[in-house]
């Protein structure tokens, strides 16, 4: 019920042409059955030194849930059922699944570009094959790809699609929607091809049956010029192939181990070595990081995007946060306006903001946000029609139900009835803003306060966003590192 896989993981670029480029390396990973991994039945040693499940530190080896799929402290089978579930399919209906991914090692949980899931129902036939996506930011996505449903060869719309290649069994073809690679943008197509394990992971008599070894290969195509909705060129090509397959035991770990001590160390040494040749030998611009597509229900997405894990919130984000929420608690009771506050990311709560008292039917505000930057930008921007045109209108960071009542909820009422001029950290925060964009800055922003303190802690975290932002721009001119023209993060507001 378990596996030491030695790989082969080959890639090329092929777009644009004077970027081509191609490279291969091994690696090792392992093929579980998530029944038995759970159940401790795979441990290796005394208490599981050399493989153990459920802990990071104390094996040699091991796996646990915390990295995998959604947060929470659920198990990896369960977090699996989870994203099933949400996706319409029957609890129950699992009932074990291979997982092909890299082991810790020492505790140093490295990148697992792709962690795949081959599924088996309750009836012991192949199922689904889940793929689980990280970058090197710390997101995932996944992709539910069910066997015999959506493949090529029975596309429902007609598409042409590649013919399935002899040495694989299923294939399909989707929408790019995960942000991998710095020298991609997110549009395109993939095309997943899958040779499945050779039998379920919960068989019984495998004394006949050969090793498995799963495959997986990964076309990028562009979308097409004349359709978006079509398929164009190649342009990229992943293959991970096992070359050999043994039973994972102490004995065969430990000598892959010794064979090759740096295997599981390596994924990320070498992201950064190909991404420099790239960079620098084939002069491929750097595309920033977008923020992952809305996968919560709320934001038209049908179906939603399959991104399961986001970046935290940072300092400054969760400082402004609180400020917002405080300030929305009091805003809601002083106007009778309910807002609504909707992220893109499923795994926050919504937040509603409504008067505690009367029954009446008010206004109502919905925001839907693509990430925390949200709160930072109603901070940081010195009025709330400088957040419209640059979180909303500019970058896409967030939406509104209604743009009037929008302005109104976060209006600076009453700011300018003294005398005093606009305050100082209203002057630092249009430090950065143009004088050529004309929008009328208030004396006081709708978030400050009127306490010494509370002013005090606003103007450092102001400060300190100022200088995170010159520090980002003095590491981009030292690495001499070139990005996509209309996405420099130093021209946010010549972009606005």
């Amino acid at each position: 019920q378990g596996y030491l896989l030695h790989n082969e993981v080959t890639h090329a670029r092929l777009l644009p042409r004077e970027a081509e480029h191609a490279f291969r390396y091994p690696t090792l990973s392992l093929l579980v059955s998530l029944e038995a991994l759970e159940r401790g039945h795979l441990d290796l040693g005394r208490r599981g030194w050399i493989f153990g499940y459920g802990r990071r530190w104390g094996s040699l080896t091991g796996l646990r849930a915390a990295p995998y799929l959604t947060p929470g402290a659920w198990s990896i089978r369960g977090k699996l059922e989870g994203i099933l579930a949400g996706r319409g399919y029957l609890r129950g209906r699992l009932l074990d699944a291979w997982m092909m991914t890299m082991p810790s090692f020492l505790g140093f949980e490295g990148i697992n570009p792709l962690t795949v899931y081959f599924c088996y129902d309750k009836d012991g036939a192949f199922w689904l094959t889940v793929l689980e996506i990280h970058n090197t930011f710390g997101e995932s996505h996944v992709h539910v790809l069910e066997a015999g449903r959506d493949e090529d060869e029975t596309a429902p719309n007609g598409s042409v699609t590649d013919p399935i290649p002899c040495r694989y069994d299923h294939q399909w073809t989707f929408r790019r929607q995960f942000h991998v690679s710095p020298f991609n943008d997110r549009s395109g197509f993939y095309t997943v091809s899958i040779k499945s394990p050779t039998h379920p992971p919960m068989a019984r008599d495998t004394d006949f049956s050969p090793p498995p070894k799963p495959a997986v290969r990964v076309h990028l195509y562009t979308a097409s010029a004349d359709d978006p909705t079509q398929r164009g060129a190649l342009k990229l090509t992943a293959l991970l192939r096992p070359t050999h397959a043994t039973p994972l035991t102490a004995r065969s770990l430990l000598v892959a181990l010794a064979q090759a001590p740096f295997a599981l160390l390596l994924t990320f040494p070498r992201i950064l070595y190909v991404a420099g040749i790239l960079h620098y030998a084939k002069r491929l611009d750097v595309y920033l990081r977008p923020d992952p597509q809305p996968a919560a229900e709320g934001w038209s997405a049908d179906p939603p995007a399959g991104g399961v894990k986001w970046l935290e919130e940072g300092l400054i984000e969760r400082f402004a946060r609180r400020r917002v929420e405080a300030f929305l608690a009091r805003r809601a009771e002083e106007t009778g306006t309910a807002v609504e506050l909707v992220s893109a990311d499923p795994h926050v709560a919504r937040r509603m903001f409504k008067a505690g008292q009367g029954t009446a039917e008010g206004p109502a505000l919905t925001v839907s946000y693509t990430s925390p930057r949200f709160f930072s930008t109603l901070f940081l921007c010195p009025s709330a029609q400088h957040a419209l045109l640059l979180g909303c209108y500019t970058e896409n960071i967030f939406r509104v139900s209604d743009r009037a009542l929008f302005l109104a909820t976060f209006a600076s009422a009453g700011s300018d009835d003294n005398d005093d001029g606009v305050s100082w950290l209203q002057r630092m925060r249009c430090r950065s803003i143009p004088r050529t964009l004309s929008l009328p800055v208030p004396n006081k922003q709708f978030l400050d306060a009127d306490d010494v303190c509370s002013n005090l802690a606003s103007g450092m975290v102001i400060l300190t966003h100022h200088a995170l932002d010159w520090l980002e721009g003095w590491i981009f001119r030292l690495a001499r590192a070139r990005v996509v023209d209309g996405q420099e993060p130093w021209k946010l507001w010549e972009r606005a």
